[in-house]
């Protein structure tokens, strides 16, 4: 006969081995997701301001229209500011630097160009991007109408 207890015990937990595996498993997902993520983050980033964008040349127009010419604003990133001039207000918080240049001019000349200092990179050359939109009016005729360049 044999001795000792008969029952057979039965483990509670994971292994190393099982452990180290899930973990292998992890770190692969992880390296695959991530640079991903970032990638659609600074997309959506790069839409919400061109969005942005053009609210501000709808805000311009607007302007032209009952003022005779364009309003030049600097918007720094992060602050709060209210523009009534172009009906819009930044929101605290908000990434991205826009500086508005104007010429009013006793020509029948006017223009402004919107130069939107980004803190994202969308195209993942390794440098934040900048947008330019600009409108030119000469004489009574448009040159350019809200044209949108990346310029870095």
């Amino acid at each position: 006969m044999m001795s000792g207890p008969t029952e057979k015990t039965t483990s509670k937990g994971f292994t190393l081995v099982e452990i180290m595996i899930s973990m292998a498993i992890l770190g692969i997902l992880a390296s695959i997701s991530i640079p991903n993520f970032r990638s659609y983050m600074d997309k959506a980033e790069c839409a919400s301001m061109l969005t942005t964008l053009k609210y501000l040349m709808d805000g311009e127009d607007f302007h032209l229209l009952e003022n005779g010419g364009f309003f030049a604003v600097n918007i720094p990133s992060g602050t709060a500011m209210d523009v009534p001039e172009l009906a819009y207000s930044f929101p605290a918080g908000h990434k991205n630097r826009y500086r508005i240049n104007v010429i009013n001019n006793d020509r029948p000349r006017n223009r402004y160009q919107i130069t939107v200092f980004c803190d994202f990179d969308s195209d993942g050359d390794g440098t934040n991007d900048r947008f330019t939109a600009t409108t030119n009016i000469v004489n009574g005729q448009v040159r350019k109408n809200r044209l949108i360049v990346k310029t870095r």
